[in-house]
């Protein structure tokens, strides 16, 4: 390297290339002695050397690149016969840096010199904003030096800085150290293909492999049992990614970041993102957006969240890329010293660090692919998501097996009803509840248990060498229906009531099925009968199990996530006791006749009897849910076997992203708030949504509608959504709808209703009606103080932040009641000819009494 190398083109280093571009200042001219002849121009050939004088980090980043240079200018004969040296200047263009990715970047000014003699100078290249922070990002490995064809290498020195900090390996078994240490939990950031091992009998080749020891600890100091998490084969659909970012932990430094948000999401496929998901295996962007923790009190504990528009493709891999992260001053944030062995190829010892050196080499490779330098990364790592067979086979299991043996039913492919229906029997009669109600009629049926402590609440699975639910007898599960004085008035049943299961509100009931105001108007003027059965798990009867023994402990979240799956498979045998003739329509309680009591309601009863026949047309069945039946109610879809048309009244999906939104969670958050500190809430909902997949929708959206679980027809759905919802956000009811497949309405909103959103961002808008697909409709009670006589009615837009909306009316019961919702209900809900109408014309859909703007 102290060698000088001659010509005319330039100087680099690993950096440094720098372009010496050499000419003359003044013309030379020649005489060939003729007079009057022009003078023959030419270029003077001028001679150049030069030397990097700096090497090392440590004196570029403060001083600049030196290059000295040596210049030997040609003499040029004059016509007076004696020679001298012609004045030349030498522009260097700048230098430029190659880095380990390949990626070539300015560094430095350009700036001329000027020899009037020759000889040597040595010059400064200062360097630009650009190029000192890639200098200091440690990504130059190599001096390089080229002139002409001619080329010399030399490591660079590194200062300081790109030598490695000190990073924590005393829990590399448990915990990655590639992030921020200091005050971040030991499984951030998080999902991360760190807590996975090989498994080449899984679907994705990988199998979840937590630790306790890593795992959150509640008041007690005693952690979350890993054990229920190692049979997934990846992590959920729709898990939201946790990483800690010091600097990166308010509002201003987020905007500084500018990184896609909730209400501009499109903008996560710009080119400059500095946050960004790949699929791993198809290079191809995930749809996200980006915010930060908006329930903490301390920048400290205030955790950065990324979440999927659209749920994570089953059994794929994603890489998450971090880059250009700021303060809020503007600032960028360096990356975390862990990392930076990786990113920086910083040589270690420890063989913790250097054993994952390939696999990182492999990330920055597919990230190069998709046009992502490593150089100013802040932070990368993949993760590999579950697939839809794994989080349903226990379900699908229960389900094919009981169908099977309990019911004779072994061929749910063919979409036929056959064999026989699960046992019942009608405990109790009510006549004329209610102006709309002719009968409400109660009683229990029999399902098979497939969790310990006879199905009741603490219980869970027991499971076998194939990871299915082993069963343990039969559990009595309650019914509540309510029949129509239509479907009784004239003595005929004619028409037969159109069957529908109905899935109940938050830790609610069966008993709710009557009593809504909605259900009574679609049963009376729409010619339904509903029934409804506690989906256990999540209902009044689990609430005591929940308070003292679930959210204290979250070792014990099985005891809800199995009993949910249970609750699943009970409402599919009340499906069953609907559409199949030995069912409902078997007994003396579900037929015409007026005078029936609850002593021989029981009493068998041919469906088709011609004097006193059943209310139910057997061949038909459809599910209607609202809050969190509107919720579960997804799940069931997927699964269920016997009714292809569901509606979900405001529904959404993904409970680890529901609660902090929805003013519900309130009475439960005192429990958890208690137990444990505030940067491990957040990921306390994301490890147990890993559970909560296999009884909620957010694990069963990618088969819900047309890609449907064996076994299974496919699925139309529609989804009501209450604008400005205080209990089931907005925000999750759109990833849902975006993950099934479902299309809108135009408008959605009436104008300016929402500003600064990009409304149902991606969900396609129907074009002409009867639209016969899956579909999303929002409602509106109307804007808030609409009405000056009564300021508080209405409600404003959902906040963009994490956290409920608390102003003004909940919305959540009042779209849904709307005549023109039950109206669409009703259209939506028929065997033949059943479809989206445009109940609402040409304008968006109101409700509440609100009549539009």
């Amino acid at each position: 390297m102290r060698r000088m190398y001659r010509g005319c083109t330039g100087l680099a280093t690993l950096g440094v290339l720098v372009a010496l571009c050499c000419a003359g200042l003044g013309s030379a001219s020649a005489s060939d002695g003729t007079a009057g002849a022009k003078p023959k121009q030419h270029r003077p050939h001028v001679r150049t050397a030069f030397r990097i004088l700096t090497h090392t980090q440590s004196s570029i980043l403060p001083r600049g690149l030196k290059v000295k240079l040596k210049v030997r200018l040609p003499r040029q004969r004059h016509a007076r016969g004696h020679h001298r040296r012609r004045p030349t200047r030498i522009r260097v263009r700048g230098a430029s840096a190659t880095f380990d990715s390949g990626r070539v970047m300015n560094l430095t000014k350009p700036r001329v010199v000027r020899f009037r003699r020759g000889g040597s100078r040595t010059i400064t290249l200062q360097l630009t904003a650009t190029g000192r922070q890639q200098i200091a990002s440690c990504g130059a490995r190599t001096l390089r030096v080229q002139i002409g064809r001619r080329t010399t290498k030399a490591p660079l020195a590194r200062a300081g800085a790109c030598l490695g900090g000190p990073v924590d390996l005393s829990r590399t078994a448990s915990c990655d150290f590639i992030g921020e240490q200091q005050t971040s939990h030991c499984l951030l950031p998080f999902p991360d293909d760190y807590y996975t091992v090989a498994d080449p009998t899984s679907a994705t080749g990988r199998r979840i492999a937590l630790r306790t020891a890593g795992m959150p600890t509640n008041a007690d100091g005693v952690p979350i049992k890993a054990g229920p998490y190692q049979e997934n084969d990846g992590f959920s659909p729709g898990e939201t990614i946790l990483v800690r970012v010091p600097g990166l932990d308010n509002p201003a430094a987020l905007a500084a970041t500018n990184a896609a948000p909730i209400n501009h999401i499109g903008r996560y496929a710009e080119q400059g993102q500095p946050i960004v998901v790949i699929d791993a295996d198809t290079g191809e962007r995930q749809p996200i957006w980006t915010e930060i923790d908006s329930n903490t009190t301390s920048p400290d504990s205030t955790l950065l969240e990324i979440h999927p528009a659209t749920n994570y493709a089953s059994g794929h891999r994603y890489i998450v890329a971090m880059r250009d992260l700021k303060r809020a001053d503007g600032t960028t944030i360096p990356a975390p010293e862990g990392f930076r062995y990786y990113r920086d190829d910083l040589p270690a010892s420890r063989s913790e660090i250097n054993s994952r050196r390939d696999h990182f080499e492999g990330l920055f490779e597919k990230l190069k692919g998709a046009g992502i330098q490593r150089s100013n990364l802040y932070l990368a790592w993949d993760f590999t998501v579950a697939t839809d067979e794994n989080i349903a086979h226990r379900a699908l299991h229960m389900r094919d097996n009981a169908f099977s043996t309990v019911l004779g039913d072994s061929n749910l492919a063919d979409g036929i009803v056959q064999g026989t229906a699960p046992a019942f029997t009608i405990t109790n009669i009510d006549l004329n509840p209610n102006i709309e109600i002719a009968r409400r009629v109660r009683g229990t049926f029999t399902a098979p248990c497939y969790l310990t402590n006879g199905c009741q609440p603490g219980g869970v699975f027991t499971l076998d060498a194939n990871d299915n639910p082993i069963r343990h007898g039969d559990y009595t599960a309650n019914f509540d229906c309510i029949i129509p004085n239509a479907a009784v008035s004239n003595g005929t049943a004619s028409p037969k009531m159109r069957p529908a299961t109905y899935g109940h509100g938050l830790f609610g009931g069966a008993g709710e099925v009557g009593g809504s105001p909605t259900n009574r108007t679609l049963a009376q003027d729409h010619h339904f009968i509903m029934c409804a059965t506690d989906e256990i798990g999540m209902s009044g009867a689990d609430v005591p199990n929940t308070i003292s023994n679930i959210l204290p402990d979250l070792s014990n979240f099985p005891q809800l996530a199995d009993r949910l799956q249970q609750g699943l498979l009970n409402e599919l045998f009340l499906g069953r006791l609907m559409d199949n003739p030995l069912g409902f329509a078997s007994a003396k309680g579900f037929h015409v006749d007026q005078a029936v009591t609850a002593g021989d309601a029981n009493t068998p009863v041919a469906a088709n009897d011609g004097t006193n026949p059943s209310v139910i047309d057997t061949s038909q069945f459809y599910y209607i849910g609202a809050s969190q039946g509107g919720i579960m109610g997804g799940a069931l879809t997927a699964l269920s076997p016997d009714s292809t048309r569901t509606v979900l009244n405001v529904p959404a999906m993904n409970y680890s992203v529901l609660l902090p939104r929805s003013v519900d969670y309130d009475q439960f958050a005192i429990f958890i708030n208690a137990q444990y500190s505030e940067i491990e809430r957040p990921l306390l909902l994301d490890l147990v949504q890993m559970l909560w997949d296999r009884g909620e929708p957010n694990g069963y959206a990618h088969r819900m509608t047309t890609n449907p679980l064996p076994n299974t027809p496919p699925h139309k759905v529609l989804m009501n959504v209450a604008f400005g919802d205080h209990q089931v956000t907005n925000f999750q009811a759109d990833v849902e709808a975006r993950t099934i497949g479902a299309s809108t309405r135009d408008p959605v909103l009436s104008p300016g209703r929402w500003p600064e959103v990009d409304i149902l961002w991606n969900v396609p808008r129907i074009g002409s009606f009867p639209f016969d697909g899956s579909a999303v409709v929002y409602g509106d009670i109307g804007p808030l103080g609409y009405d000056p006589l009564f300021p508080t009615r209405g409600v404003p837009p959902p906040p963009l932040t994490n956290q409920p909306n608390r102003l003004g009316e909940d919305p959540h019961g009042a779209p849904r009641g709307a005549p023109t919702a039950v109206q669409l209900i009703s259209d939506f809900l028929q065997n033949s000819g059943g479809a989206v109408t445009n109940v609402c014309g040409a304008t968006a859909c109101f409700a509440g009494g609100f009549t539009g703007p």
